[in-house]
């Protein structure tokens, strides 16, 4: 493309300009009638107008004219704009005359248009558009959006617009910019830089002013920048009342026009709203349909902090009184907080139902609010004191949470029978979910069953949680038909109650039941299926039921050899947990300490289980939760190292402790306990003690339906009896491993015993005939390994039956059989499952 020499008259480029191709080509390959770039101040319209100035073809004329933002009515703009063409004096239709007359391409550059609404002033540039032939091309620059006929310009393919999220920073242009400046940040760092600003141009840049290489942003200095610049180009303009409401809006995360009415002023709030994004004066839509609003997060503080203190707790006051209005808890009470009302607060609190804790932030914000109260409110009354024990034994706090089950004695006796037994029901379930979360087995379930019988139903939340417990004591012994039915009955009970979240947890349950029993895929159906269900109702807002469904999957994910997958799983819930205040999130930790293992990164998992120890203890989550998790993850990685007699040691003193019940969420850790510490006496040499203990294990893990479980220890029995000399039943031992494995996609335990054991890999290789097949060959018959080879390179059903000489249906039945006994449902899962098992080159 031809470029016109640099005229004096261009606006000059910033120093150390970044060029941005990705909106300046963007926009110069547009073919339309209107280019419109609409966004606050300081967003980079102007640079980039100057960007694609000095694009424009030879051939074409070129108008700048800069408005600089100030009110300009029709007739001064339309003398303003002939003066740039070199006209005379004249009206609207003679530019329209004048622009149908020109010959040549037409460039008409508008920056700055003014801020403030003029419905004359929009009409005229309207009609000058409108009637423009098609060679003259208008780009227009402006905080505001013009009241044109965008509609009907988009539909004729006439517009192309950029907005503010269009036109913020990428991470690559930031970098660039840094390094322009003689900054070399890392790229944590430069996305920190980013959340901060969202990439605002001018903030960036204003922040970046005078900063030496090596020298961190100083956000207070940031931030007197910005303010100064934001006051001269647009707060030191706007009318009082704007600025004020300005400030006001700031303070909410979010608001509609209702809220705006509230806290505005009734009658004046929409209008003053109204006003501000007809200004473009930072507010932006938080939700696709525009009902929902906030102050761009990049400003939002720096703007709040300008409205005195005593005008925002009133502001606060508002607020909260508008969310009781509307049965709005959770915000009611952040703002009764803010406002320093906390009698209002503790009030609110006991309208804070059990149900809200397990969404959203539910659980963080209670946990965070209750710590505001003073001591004095916060076990003031029997409701207050129920709940506070709530959110402390969810958020795996026990010592702190038995201090209020224990007040709970103070308001006995109640004023009549019923409030009595109510309390008392009440009292023993939280007592009963602490009794399992100590590992008292019959006192949990004394209790739990005594709780189910007296709740009343309008305490069917409390009743479900019960059904919780009693769902993980069956799945913990075995029971799984108990477990079942337990879990029909609670998940038609939170049907019965709307509520999405207990029907998750109860899901999450089955999700189990389905783990233990091997139904891998089956219970990854039901994950992606909850998380689907939780992503709508729930929108983006990170959430403790879709963090656990995040990180179950990643652990049926991390079984299956699907690792990246798993990994991100792990992070994505882990994540959503942590913010949630979840103790959950422990289990991301150790899952990724897990697959670091897995890939032989043994450092990189100590180093995983470390962080989940940090966050238990910067949380106050009581040790006993997870301290056997934390232990079964450690002595794994040390069995791998060889240090089997640390894994003895440890593992003994956690079983001698006297825990009857494994931590909620892991039925399966006494077992797995007992498992290792076998493993640990194996690898001592103590064969003839471990052998009798895994054939008891094996024997026990088949008799209750424990697949996954069986197949593990199917693993260790082979090695036991290989070591033992009797290889005819280690041979067979490991072959029925390593078939229930594939039946059930359990790469994983293959992939960990092959690490554990490459000696007796290559045993099984040698002893599974004359052929040279693998022990993982032998599996499959000679026709499906046949199959099987074609399919990994990459031929069709059609192609593969031709070349076999047998029937389309026959390999279609083959390809089925792999896919059983490799645990898989695609045949392209096949392809990956057979390179890693080592069946296809």
């Amino acid at each position: 493309m031809a470029h016109t020499p640099l005229h004096p008259d261009l606006p000059r480029l910033p120093p150390r300009h970044v060029p941005r191709p990705r909106l300046r080509d963007a926009l110069l390959e547009a073919d339309c009638r209107l280019r419109l770039l609409c966004a606050p101040v300081g967003s980079g319209k102007s640079v980039l107008l100057g960007e694609c100035m000095r694009h424009c073809p030879a051939e074409t004329r070129l108008v700048h004219l800069d408005l600089r933002g100030q009110p300009l009515g029709a007739e001064a703009f339309v003398q303003r704009l002939a003066t740039a063409l070199g006209l005379p004096a004249t009206d609207l239709a003679g530019i329209e005359r004048h622009l149908d007359d020109e010959s040549r391409p037409l460039w008409l550059l508008l920056d700055d248009y003014p801020r403030f609404p003029d419905a004359e002033l929009d009409h005229a540039l309207n009609e000058l558009i409108l009637c423009s032939p098609h060679r003259v091309r208008w780009w227009v620059a402006s905080r505001r959006r013009p009241q044109l006929q965008l509609t009907r310009l988009l539909l004729d393919g006439e517009l192309f617009e950029l907005g503010s999220h269009e036109l913020a920073f990428r991470e690559n242009e930031l970098g660039e910019l840094l390094q322009r400046a003689g900054h070399h940040w890392s790229r944590s760092a430069i996305l920190g830089l980013m959340e901060q600003s969202q990439g605002w141009c001018a903030g960036l840049c204003l922040c970046l002013l005078g900063l030496k290489p090596g020298q961190r942003i100083s956000v207070e200095a940031g931030n007197a920048l910005v303010l100064e610049y934001l006051k001269r180009e647009v707060l030191d303009e706007l009318p009082g009342d704007w600025q004020q409401a300005l400030y006001s809006l700031a303070h909410f995360p979010h608001f509609d026009r209702e809220l705006c009415e509230q806290s505005l002023g009734v009658g004046e709030g929409v209008q003053l709203l109204t006003h501000l994004q007809e200004c473009g004066l930072f507010i932006e839509p938080v939700d696709q349909e525009g009902r929902l609003l906030r102050v761009q997060p990049a400003l939002a503080s720096l703007l709040a902090a300008q409205l005195p203190a005593s005008m925002a707790k009133a502001l606060y006051r508002k607020a909260c009184q508008w969310y009781v209005s509307r049965e709005q808890i959770g915000p009611a009470l952040e703002y009764a907080f803010k406002a320093e009302q906390p009698d209002v607060a503790a009030s609110l609190m006991e309208r804070y139902t059990q149900d809200r804790l397990l969404q959203g932030h539910g659980l963080a914000l209670l946990l965070e609010w209750c710590r505001e109260l003073p001591t004095e409110l916060r076990g003031s009354t029997p409701r207050l004191a129920l709940l506070n024990a709530w959110a402390l034994l969810l958020g795996g706090r026990l010592d702190e949470g038995e201090e209020y089950v224990v007040a709970l004695e103070r308001f006995l006796p109640q004023p009549d029978a019923r409030q009595q037994w109510e309390l008392i029901a009440q009292w023993k379930t939280l007592a009963g979910k602490l009794a399992f979360h100590r590992g008292a087995a019959e006192q949990a379930r004394a209790l739990l069953a005594e709780a189910v019988a007296e709740l009343p139903e309008r305490a069917w939340s409390q009743r479900l949680v019960c059904y919780l417990m009693q769902i993980e004591q069956a799945l913990i012994e075995g029971d799984f038909d108990h477990a079942q039915e337990l879990n029909r009955v609670a998940i038609k009970q939170a049907r019965e109650h709307a509520s999405l979240a207990f029907e998750s947890l109860m899901a999450l349950e089955h999700v189990k039941l389905l783990e233990i029993r091997g139904e891998l895929l089956r219970a990854e159906t039901l994950l992606n299926r909850l998380y689907s269900e939780l992503a709508g109702a729930w929108g983006a807002e990170p959430s403790p039921m879709r963090g656990r469904t995040q990180l179950l999957r990643a652990g049926l994910l991390l079984q299956r050899g699907c690792y990246p997958e798993a990994e991100a799983a792990f992070e994505s819930g882990l994540r959503e947990c942590q913010a949630c205040a979840d103790p959950a999130a422990v289990w991301g930790h150790l899952g990724l300490a897990e697959l670091s293992a897995l890939h032989g990164d043994v450092a990189g998992a100590f180093t995983r289980v470390s962080d989940a120890e940090r966050a238990m203890q910067y949380n106050h989550i009581s040790v006993q939760l997870y301290q056997g998790l934390l232990l079964l993850t450690k002595a794994r990685l040390w069995l791998g190292q060889g240090r089997h007699a640390q894994v003895e040691k440890a593992v003994r003193g956690q079983l001698a402790g006297g825990t009857q019940l494994p931590p909620f969420g892991a039925p399966e850790l006494n077992v797995r306990l007992h498992l290792l510490l076998t493993q640990a006496r194996l690898a001592a040499g103590e064969v003839g003690e471990a052998l009798d203990s895994l054939r008891s294990m094996h024997a026990r893990a088949l008799e209750e339906g424990r697949r996954p479980l069986a197949c593990e220890i199917g693993f260790s029995l082979a090695e036991a009896l290989h070591a033992g000399s009797r290889q005819a039943q280690a041979k067979q031992a490991l072959l029925d491993a390593l078939a229930l494995a594939r039946q059930m996609g359990l790469a994983s335990l293959e992939r960990a015993f092959a690490l554990r054991n490459p000696a007796m890999r290559q045993w099984a290789s040698k002893s599974a005939g004359n052929t040279g097949e693998s022990a993982h060959a032998a599996l499959l018959s000679r026709r499906e390994l046949d199959v099987l080879k074609l399919i990994a390179q990459g031929f069709s059903n059609q192609q593969i039956a031709e070349m076999l000489f047998i029937s389309l249906h026959t390999v279609k039945t083959h390809a089925q059989r792999i896919n059983f006994k490799l645990g898989v449902e695609r045949r392209t899962q096949a392809v990956v499952r057979a390179k890693e098992l080592g069946l296809t080159s």
